[in-house]
């Protein structure tokens, strides 16, 4: 099986006084997370935080349209960057064993009311004979 990777360049928010070397251990912290990732990554996102009580690395990803937020907060930019990769890591491992907790599936076709099929209701396939 041939794996495709994409890169996918995160999205960088900062607040406070945040070095570019801290930023972009950070950006590659989180590409590293990603390698583990059981499906495509369709967006990202990083906060780093130095003006926060402790220094915070917030990070929220789109893996196949299962949304995964982590954060953490650290002594330094650095110390919560590893942890916030830590987690991140826990997270996806955490997808990939249970696959059944992203997203629902939408229904394919129109959706009948009278057959109790409402929008954001789980999707019953009709009887036969109905």
């Amino acid at each position: 099986m041939t794996r495709i990777e994409q890169v996918i360049s995160p999205q960088v928010h900062t607040h406070g006084e945040v070095s570019p070397e801290a930023a972009a251990y950070a950006v590659g912290k989180l590409a590293a997370a990603l390698h583990h990732a059981p499906g495509p990554v369709l967006r990202t996102s990083l906060t780093l935080d130095a003006a926060a009580p402790g220094d915070r690395v917030d990070a929220h990803v789109d893996v196949n349209g299962a949304g995964l937020h982590v954060h953490a907060v650290g002594q330094t930019l650095q110390e919560a960057t590893d942890l916030m990769q830590d987690r991140l890591r826990s997270r996806l491992r955490r997808l990939r064993r249970r696959p059944q907790q992203g997203p629902p599936a939408q229904p394919q076709g129109p959706l009948d009311p009278a057959a109790g099929q409402v929008p954001g209701a789980a999707w019953k396939a009709p009887r036969e004979g109905e």
